[in-house]
């Protein structure tokens, strides 16, 4: 009987944990999350007596140590400062860790060789992006003989735009803005480079009700800038939004509410960035409108001489039926897939792992057909 552990309660935690227990009829769920009514509420939606609910800190070493110790495989659904912690903590304990997160990952890769000798398995990046993203970008390149150029295009939207800025957030603000005020790396002529956010900005069509949509430059590429580094060209990747969401952003910016520097608002110290995150928190937050997540992936190369593109398409909507976000599903299934994975023998690499290099070969089928038995469908198409 395998016993996972998913830290986090939030809208990833909640469907990671219910999809392991309606997949697994025999596995236990220990869900951990510091907010005890979030917690509560979680665990009711899930509505299994295989979850065992654990309010703890994980942001304190002891407690992070002892919900962790004696499970097989450790989840993270949490906020990205508490990623590298929570995978240290699960290499310390030997236990198998899937992180939604993928940031940081050279800081990842320290921990290669202390969990090949604790015999686990570490995969970060197991979301939809990165993570879906990345098990299609390396099977592109599996499959090529010479990679030379890549384009990944992804994004979570609100199926129908509204103010402000046409957008609502479906995890958290400040991992929103984040992406939009850090450097993007991206690959191009086989080398990394440094490229600003919200730049190259073009017009992208999908099926209706998504035919007038925009995509720009955001730092999404984590591993594989360096795992596929040497095996591609040229590499980046692209936000999908509404149209109009990158000039109101751009507004925000340029007006200072961005910055971290309090200024004096009648004697109190304000910090711009906090104000901009508490208003639009509850401004942008999804409430009964639906999400949509959609995909566009592009590897083009040559395989045998012969020019040929890879191209991946999703456009993956709410699910009315279970009441999961589109980005819920599509974030937690790909590591609840894993999980069942490593537990089953599937995966028996040991490590620190990357979705393009786990799922490129023999695993890709199976990952693929997972998500689709869960009803996110990915569609390939080879252009020769």
């Amino acid at each position: 009987m395998a016993h996972y552990i998913v830290m986090g309660a939030g809208k990833m935690g909640l469907v990671l944990a219910k999809d392991l227990i309606e997949s697994d009829p025999e596995c236990q769920v220990t869900l951990v999350d510091i907010d005890f009514e979030r917690l509560g509420q979680a665990t009711k939606f899930i509505g299994s007596d295989r979850v065992f609910p654990m309010q703890r800190d994980i942001e304190d070493e002891s407690q992070r140590m002892e919900v962790i110790e004696g499970k097989d495989v450790a989840l993270c659904a949490l906020l990205h400062k508490q990623s590298l912690i929570s995978l240290d903590a699960a290499v310390a304990k030997g236990v198998h860790y899937i992180d939604l997160v993928g940031e940081a990952p050279l800081e990842r890769m320290k921990y290669d060789s202390r969990a090949k000798e604790k015999g686990i398995a570490v995969i970060s990046g197991l979301g939809v992006s990165p993570g879906i993203t990345n098990v299609c970008v390396g099977r592109a390149v599996h499959l090529l003989d010479n990679a030379e150029e890549g384009i990944v295009g992804v994004g979570g939207v609100p199926v129908e735009p509204n103010p402000p800025l046409n957008y609502r957030v479906v995890y958290a603000v400040e991992s929103l803005f984040g992406l939009y005020e850090r450097d993007v790396l991206i690959l191009k002529d086989g080398r990394i480079e440094r490229v600003d956010p919200l730049t190259e900005l073009e017009r992208v069509e999908f099926a209706e009700p998504f035919s007038e949509m925009e995509w720009f430059y955001t730092d999404g590429l984590n591993s594989m800038t360096y795992t596929l580094q040497g095996k591609i060209k040229d590499l980046a990747e692209k936000t999908i939004r509404h149209m109009g969401h990158v000039a109101g952003v751009k507004i925000l910016k340029e007006c200072g509410f961005f910055s971290r520097d309090p200024v004096d608002v009648e004697g109190q110290k304000v910090v711009p960035r906090r104000v901009l995150e508490k208003v639009l928190d509850e401004r942008m937050k999804l409430g009964d409108e639906k999400d949509a997540t959609l995909l566009r992936i592009k590897v083009s190369g040559k395989k045998e001489g012969k020019p040929v593109t890879h191209v991946f398409e999703m456009i993956d909507f709410f699910d009315s039926e279970k009441h999961y976000t589109s980005m819920a599903k599509t974030t937690s299934f790909p590591a609840s897939i894993a999980a069942q994975m490593i537990m089953s023998g599937q995966i028996t690499q040991r490590g620190v792992l990357f979705p393009e290099n786990v799922f490129n070969g023999d695993l890709h089928v199976p990952f693929m057909d997972g998500l689709a038995a869960r009803g996110v469908i990915i569609s390939q198409k080879v252009i020769q």
